[in-house]
């Protein structure tokens, strides 16, 4: 059940990450009245340890507090789970995995999601901004689920570098995107200082558009990739980035990959003698309708687990929790897109 406030708790702006569960409870809405009554929609904390959108949301609302240039809806997302700075807390789901087209129909987070979309909709936004960390390190991007120029051109403020992406189901800005511009804005690691200063760059830029049909500054040699597969490590294989003794070890400092075009027999990691002997892969790559395509991306060779075919990863991660409740990376294609 979500609740609504038109301002914020007393004090709420003094408190880092950690201590909002002393004043604000897990899916709270706060609606704040600014010059331009068109709301934009902002999300934080769906992730728990991912900090940084409330860092860059307190610094902006502290250069605002008089007015507003633009009203705003906050999401306060996973509260508790921000309590002990983690993902999600072990007896919950994904909140950014729970959002309309989730197929569980019956979860209370669904429901809770699909109650705060259908708020948002009547209210008409201007944009809808999904706030995330990345838990490797990656540069700053922009994801979007849309090549609407609307869409290219919300994401442009933020990163030259963008992801088109339409899985995995579930997420926030795909169920926004069916009334609003919308995009996830990944800042990098969570505490890093210029992930804060970008995202507040970000939200000065927002709050100040007239409209987002026409963005100026676009440069020209922003990229644009779509994901095309997932890669994931199947559940029964124990990993470590730093045991040897372990079913996978996979290598150190992997994450340095992350959008990068990697070639044939790159490793990622080494199996134990066993499971190399009865050649055991460890990872499940699955394109976009779910096909297992595995065999194209990775193989098996002298002990290890090696690339197969030269591809550009995102969001590798060296958080183990991240990787069992979501993937290890993301597989991406370079696209050509035109921007106005």
């Amino acid at each position: 059940m979500i609740k609504q406030l038109n301002s914020l708790p007393d004090g709420l702006l003094e408190l880092t990450a950690d201590k909002l569960y002393t004043k604000i409870d897990n899916h709270t809405l706060v609606h704040l009245n600014g010059k331009v009554q068109r709301p934009i929609f902002i999300s934080i904390l769906q992730h728990g340890d991912e900090y940084t959108g409330w860092d860059a949301l307190k610094d902006y609302l502290n250069n605002h507090q008089h007015q507003l240039p633009r009203s705003m809806t906050i999401l306060f997302g996973n509260i508790q789970a921000a309590r002990f700075n983690v993902r999600q807390l072990d007896n919950q789901p994904d909140f950014n995995r729970s959002w309309p087209s989730y197929l569980n129909l019956n979860d209370p987070t669904a429901n809770t999601m699909r109650e705060v979309t259908d708020l948002m909709k009547l209210r008409k936004p201007f944009a809808s901004v999904d706030i995330h960390n990345n838990s490797g390190r990656n540069p700053h991007y922009s994801g979007i689920n849309s090549l609407d120029q609307e869409f290219l051109n919300l994401a442009s403020l933020f990163s030259d570098t963008m992801i088109y992406f339409t899985s995995p189901v579930g997420i926030q800005s795909a169920a926004f995107a069916e009334f609003c511009p919308s995009v996830t804005v990944e800042c990098g690691l969570s505490g890093a200082s210029d992930g804060t200063e970008q995202t507040h760059t970000f939200l000065e830029l927002l709050f100040n558009q007239y409209n987002l049909k026409n963005v100026p500054g676009i440069l020209e040699h922003q990229r644009v990739f779509k994901i095309h597969a997932t890669v994931k490590i199947k559940p029964e294989i124990d990993i470590s980035f730093e045991q040897d003794n372990i079913d996978l070890e996979l290598v150190k400092d992997l994450d340095v990959l992350n959008f990068h075009q990697i070639q044939s027999g790159e490793v990622f990691g080494k199996l134990n003698k066993q499971l190399f002997d009865n050649q055991v892969m460890p990872f499940v790559v699955t394109d976009k309708n779910n096909n297992i395509i595995t065999d194209e991306y990775f193989k098996l060779a002298d002990g290890k687990v090696c690339c197969k075919s030269s591809f550009v990863p995102a969001m590798i991660t060296q958080n183990i929790q991240a990787i069992r409740h979501d993937c290890l990376c993301y597989i991406m294609q370079p696209i050509d897109v035109a921007f106005n």
